[in-house]
């Protein structure tokens, strides 16, 4: 499966596909697109600069660990990247996982839910802009989004997650995953 995901995240066409600008990530550099994408999906647990520096000792092979990318780089790095990266490679491995392996199933059936959630998001204008903001009683407006996944649990993966401004309802966004 790892050969598989090298294969999307280094192509060409994926690489055009989602990166910001055509300008983006055509220079050699430690950080380049696929190293991104992976150090992205390999699940940050500790501060961003020490996930980096192991990551990239990982990557290269160093025997100790250098400063060879900085966080101010990463950030840098993420905005030429755009989101639906991830949305297609994991749709994509959804795909590749239910037609290669022998998924667990329930009487013959696939089994999936969905729980849904909000989430607070910073106060930053364009955020507010785009997703909406909850209007207390009391204290400030606060932006916030509705969150839904759609889960497999039999097999403990991801299916297919939504992130829409809070005024969609969850059973709309239930009604949504069904159609990607």
């Amino acid at each position: 499966m790892i050969g598989f995901l090298q294969e999307i995240i280094n192509s060409d066409q994926f690489i055009k596909q989602h990166r910001q600008s055509p300008t983006d990530f055509i220079r050699k550099r430690k950080l380049t697109f696929s190293t991104l994408i992976f150090f992205l999906i390999n699940m940050v647990k500790g501060s961003y600069q020490d996930e980096l520096d192991h990551f990239i000792k990982s990557i290269f092979g160093f025997e100790v660990v250098k400063r060879v990318v900085s966080k101010a780089a990463l950030a840098k790095a993420r905005m030429k990247l755009k989101y639906e990266a991830f949305i297609n490679l994991n749709m994509r491995l959804t795909s590749y996982f239910y037609e290669n392996f022998k998924p667990e199933q329930w009487h013959g059936f696939n089994l999936l839910a969905i729980d849904g959630t909000t989430v607070r998001l910073p106060r930053i204008k364009a955020i507010s802009a785009h997703f909406g903001v909850l209007n207390p009683r009391q204290g400030d407006k606060c932006p916030m989004v509705r969150v839904s996944q759609m889960f497999d649990p039999a097999n403990k993966i991801s299916v297919d997650a939504i992130i829409e401004s809070k005024s969609v309802g969850e059973r709309e966004l239930a009604a949504f995953h069904f159609l990607n």
